[in-house]
């Protein structure tokens, strides 16, 4: 298995078989509701239509079937009889009467059900009627602030409750305002809707709270109901939240250590490997000076997506929550000796906010010269990391990792390292590079499950004055472990590079350049350059390719005009200036890879410019990848609506509930199997493997 998420089916691989169509179309009935009144009747009508419109005289048979509504309570009038469809017609309608009543009751039901068609086939046969009860006082919508004040950069949670259950949705629509507070400064403004479903009550929405280097007063801001559908806005129609001030804390001088390694672990399915990195970090202690500290940030699942395990040496019984503890040496490879800190609660690791505050801890208990930031997790290039299915599925994006290595508090991070697939990407580059003071390690390709070799991959501090070696230095041994434990790898997931961080400015601007000098290319050109993207080296994630393979081509392809030649030239010069080191992979990539689409059904194409936002603000990326994709130098929205999307998982954001619902249970079902099976213990890490 290996650490990036999963993808859609192709076009290609959905179809209709239209020759096996049947010719007799299917009768259906949909439900209906109506608010009963006090006296006197209303109709509540139920649409019947045809799949297809009648060619010849098409009839259907129906009766009503008492529920909780019934015909000897004076709730409704039974009725049966037979619908006609002449040719041409689609749709006809059942009308049954509704008897008001003064009785206060809970809302009631009955059916209509179809049966004995003429011309046709049953399709759905049985619809609901919801008599709606207004005698009752009326169903109100209000809403509750958090019970006490939440610190900044924390969430505070706004509980909207329905007055009595529904047998149909209820939709509400919701805004913040400013108070105190102000949007973008203090809070993320938050906006929306939400339902409640036939019989819920509560619903809650968590508004983002901001930290600011400010010393002020506790400030606040308020969530207002805007309107309800189903029901009428109630009191309260407003709640406020009020945000404590939390003054910026300094990291505390470094006066002990040398190094401080930052390990930030999500463990989800990939928990078992998890367990067993920890172990090798343990052991790896054992041969590192002591001013060298091992500060873990572990998320284990609180589901079946993984199996959960015990530290302490045993003292502490396997915990499904989030825990965080300073390494101790051990020698053993099967038992954690670790002691975790648990009082945290559950945490959200997709969340920069956890990032930040797990950084700010470990360099409060182990204060250093240098800081070396390990991600540990599911890895998907653009799409980012630290994939967290218990927390609707979502990441932390490239632009929030850069957010957070630029947060108030946080410390120089001398290295950041990626244990996740496919993060060796120009874009992630481009955007975190600003904030780290040294270097940036990572893989082009997938990362097997196993990962890193932790007893090896941080042995250039074995010396005497720890303190002394660069990051540099560190990165060089992290790349030779890597060559050492994946050379000849059959899977070729043997890619590992160093990129100095400043490197990438100059990356930034040749890249610009080459993008400038396409704009006046030719179809001809256009496929030309295809053909050079699909003839150099790509990843487990097809448009991820090799920038240095891509970019030689381009600058040996004679009928190219000479600026956009010289432009690829630059590029590859630029990349010179970024990879200080790399393993010797059996593809000779050039440990830096781009997006680059071929065609204008890739999956990334509509959410690429959203996804690597400052690499395409300053290289102008995502206009030269649309024209390469679809041949239009500006695709619109209509074109874009036409591309083949990624599941709404996590966003991962645009990630719809129902959607990560499905891909969880698919990706515990393979967490099952896999814990009763270890035969796949070289799988790789990205979310696909299910």
């Amino acid at each position: 298995m290996n650490r990036r998420p999963h993808r859609s089916l192709s076009g290609f691989e959905r179809f209709e078989p239209r020759a096996m169509l049947a010719a007799v179309p299917t009768v259906s009935i949909a439900d209906g509701n109506v608010a009963e009144g006090n006296s006197g009747t209303k109709t509540l009508s139920f649409v019947v239509s045809l799949s297809a419109t009648a060619v010849q005289t098409t009839t259907v048979h129906y009766h009503t079937l008492d529920g909780t509504a019934t015909v000897a309570d004076a709730d409704y009038d039974a009725k049966s009889g037979t619908l006609s469809f002449r040719p041409g017609q689609r749709t006809a309608t059942v009308a049954v009467t509704i008897r008001g009543d003064r009785r206060v009751e809970a809302d009631e039901t009955f059916q209509v059900v179809l049966d004995t068609p003429v011309n046709a086939a049953l399709g759905r046969t049985t619809a609901t009627g919801v008599i709606l009860d207004d005698d009752d006082a009326p169903r109100t919508v209000g809403v509750v602030g958090p019970g006490s004040t939440v610190n900044e950069g924390s969430s505070a949670t706004f509980t909207f409750s329905l007055s009595r259950a529904a047998l149909v949705p209820i939709s509400v629509t919701y805004a913040t305002g400013n108070l105190s507070a102000f949007a973008g400064t203090d809070y993320v403004a938050a906006s929306g809707s939400l339902t409640f479903a036939a019989g819920e009550t509560s619903k809650t929405v968590a508004v983002s709270t901001l930290t600011d280097a400010a010393t002020e007063s506790d400030e606040s801001f308020q969530m207002r109901v805007v309107s309800v559908t189903g029901a009428s806005v109630g009191s309260p129609s407003s709640a406020t939240a009020t945000i404590k001030d939390v003054p910026p804390v300094a990291p505390p001088p470094p006066t002990t250590g040398s190094w401080t390694i930052l390990v930030y672990m999500t463990g989800e399915n990939l928990n078992t490997y998890a367990r067993d990195d920890i172990n090798e970090m343990e052991k790896a202690l054992g041969t590192l000076p002591g001013s060298v500290k091992i500060v873990v940030s572990w998320d284990q699942p609180k589901s079946s997506a993984g199996s959960a395990y015990a530290t302490g040496g045993g003292t502490q019984a396997a915990w499904r929550t989030y825990g965080r503890s300073i390494l101790k040496a051990d020698s053993s490879t099967t038992t954690i000796a670790s002691t975790f800190d648990l009082s945290f609660g559950e945490k959200n690791t997709g969340d920069p906010a956890t990032l930040v505050d797990f950084v700010q801890w470990g360099v409060q208990k182990a204060p250093a010269q240098h800081y070396l930031l390990q991600m540990w997790g599911h890895g998907g290039g653009t799409d980012g990391s630290q994939f967290d299915s218990e927390s609707g599925s979502d990441a932390l994006t490239i632009g929030e990792m850069a957010t957070a290595l630029a947060a108030t508090g946080m410390p120089t991070i001398d290295l950041v390292s990626y244990d996740n697939c496919l993060m060796a990407m120009a874009e992630v580059g481009v955007a975190i590079a600003p904030k780290v003071a040294g270097v940036f390690v990572a893989s082009e390709e997938v990362i097997n499950g196993t990962g890193q070799d932790y007893t090896t991959a941080y042995s250039a501090l074995k010396v005497s004055d720890p303190a002394a070696v660069t990051p540099a230095q560190v990165a060089a041994g992290m790349v030779a472990s890597y060559q050492a434990q994946y050379q000849g790898d059959s899977g070729q997931c043997d890619t590992f590079s160093t990129a100095v961080a400043t490197g990438y400015t100059g990356l930034a601007t040749a890249l610009k350049q080459f993008v400038d000098a396409s704009a006046t290319l030719t179809s001809a050109n256009r496929t030309t350059l295809v053909s050079a993207a699909n003839g150099s080296v790509t990843y487990d994630t097809t448009p991820f390719r090799d920038l240095g393979s891509f970019m030689t081509k381009v600058a040996a392809a004679t009928s190219l005009p000479q600026p956009l030649r010289t432009a690829a030239t630059a590029v590859t010069t630029a990349i010179g200036g970024v990879i200080v080191g790399k393993t010797t992979d059996q593809r000779s990539s050039s440990g830096v890879s781009v997006y680059l689409p071929t065609t204008s059904t890739d999956s990334y194409l509509s959410t690429y410019a959203t996804d690597a936002a400052e690499f395409c603000r300053v290289t102008g990326w995502n206009t030269f990848a649309k024209w390469l994709a679809t041949g239009t130098r500006s695709v619109t929205a209509a074109t874009m609506a036409t591309t083949a999307s990624r599941p709404a998982a996590g966003r991962i954001d645009g990630r719809g509930p129902g959607d990560a619902r499905a891909f969880d249970a698919a990706w515990a079902a393979w967490a099952t199997a896999r814990e009763t099976s270890q035969a796949d213990a070289g799988g790789v890490r990205r979310r696909a493997a299910i």
